[in-house]
């Protein structure tokens, strides 16, 4: 009897660890595969004047503030494998991609304090990654062509090096199309979105409001002057309907105030909000910084995020 007690007691005790072990098991796959179709976010913002928010420009500093101590509150850095990140500052006439192991940085600026051409951002780049992209694209039917030569503009290292000064996640930089069609751009974007799901976030650089004479010529105005584009754009990132997206950033050129925000033939600084709004699948966008710069111009960043 007491043999049969034991061998019950045994038996009850392997049941119970193999049950046990069993559960883990499961709840180790389906969080691991949960964890694995987390999308890295699509993340637009607006880099300033040249290199004004890194040298503590007054009017600049709501904008420096967001890139420094906001974005990480939106965006889990530490855990992107890399960073595609379109910029404004590189228009050519077919997608362009850097494909270097590494870039020197490109002062696309002139007349500021000396300081600001001794900058170092020294992130790798990523061939493979850069090649990858390359040939999603040409699947895609999106012309394109690798540079491994063009340094990073300061579309690229202004924000950079306020949202991750470690410079420890890979860059493959991506240029904009000079013919500024904004359904080539979006569609770009779409051909993107598959990296989100690598855990490599899709970053755009630009100005959601980008008039050089006005900001020139009519700062401190006590007024917003774009307060209707912005509301434009904010209602159309934010909405629940990708199609109405698309079809919203496709004809923004057709909205009230978009002349006015974005001359004609110099929209290079929306474009990549298309892109990253192109690369926001089917997730509606959240503005996460709404600022006014000088008083007079208001500047929208929008992120998209897994559901």
């Amino acid at each position: 009897m007491l043999v049969l007690n034991t061998l019950s007691i045994l038996v009850q005790v392997v049941f119970i660890v193999f049950m046990s072990l069993f559960s883990m098991n499961i709840i180790r796959h389906f969080t691991g595969y949960r964890k694995m179709m987390v999308l890295a976010p699509a993340l637009f913002v607006n880099h300033g004047g040249g290199p004004m928010p890194l040298l503590g420009d007054k009017e600049h500093a709501g904008l420096t503030i967001f890139l420094r101590d906001e974005v990480k509150k939106h965006v889990n850095i530490k855990e992107l494998k890399a960073i595609i990140l379109i910029t404004a500052h590189w228009e050519e006439n077919k997608v362009t991609i850097s494909s270097g192991k590494h870039h020197n940085l490109y002062f696309d600026y002139y007349g500021f304090p000396p300081v600001s051409y001794k900058y170092k951002y020294d992130a790798p780049g990523d061939s493979d990654l850069a090649e990858r992209i390359k040939k999603s694209l040409d699947k895609a039917g999106i012309e394109s062509r690798l540079d491994s030569k063009r340094g990073w503009d300061h579309g690229v290292f202004v924000p950079m090096m306020l949202i991750n000064p470690e410079a420890d996640i890979p860059i493959i930089q991506i240029s904009v199309l000079s013919n500024q069609d904004p359904e080539q751009h979006y569609k770009l974007g779409q051909a993107l979105y598959e990296f989100r799901k690598e855990g490599i976030a899709i970053f755009g650089s630009g100005m959601s409001y980008h008039n050089m004479r006005e900001f020139m010529y009519s700062r401190h105005q006590n007024k917003v002057v774009n307060k209707e584009f912005d509301d434009f754009l904010n209602e159309v990132c934010t909405s629940e309907s990708e199609e109405k997206r698309r079809k919203g950033l496709i004809s923004w050129r057709q909205q009230r105030g978009a002349s006015e925000a974005h001359p004609p033939r110099a929209a290079e600084h929306f474009m990549p909000l298309i892109v990253v709004a192109g690369a926001g699948g089917s997730a509606p966008g959240k503005r996460v910084f709404n600022w006014d710069m000088s008083g007079t111009f208001r500047l929208s960043a929008f992120i998209w995020k897994d559901k």
